[in-house]
């Protein structure tokens, strides 16, 4: 499974938070990791997790508000040392 098709697991199901609970949080390290391992840049997984979330809320306002919440989890998860290449 490549890391795009894992992206989907970190948030659950369509419309929740981006690695909200535990098994969505090990789901989205493993897509970082697989990432990683490919080179794939921080700008690009946020990117595909930024496409992910707007598959399913139309809501501009509602959107915005969650990929700031989606990002600030992102930022501490792609940042984690057990996670660099």
């Amino acid at each position: 499974m490549s890391w795009k098709e894992k992206i989907a697991g970190g948030f659950g199901f369509g419309t929740a938070p981006f690695a909200w609970h535990r098994p969505d949080q090990d789901r989205a390290k493993d897509a970082i990791k697989a990432a990683k391992a490919e080179g794939v840049s921080r700008e690009e997984f946020a990117k595909e997790i930024a496409m992910y979330a707007g598959k399913y809320i139309k809501s501009e306002h509602v959107l915005r508000e969650r990929l700031r919440q989606d990002g600030a989890m992102f930022d501490k998860l792609w940042k984690s040392p057990r996670f660099s290449r």
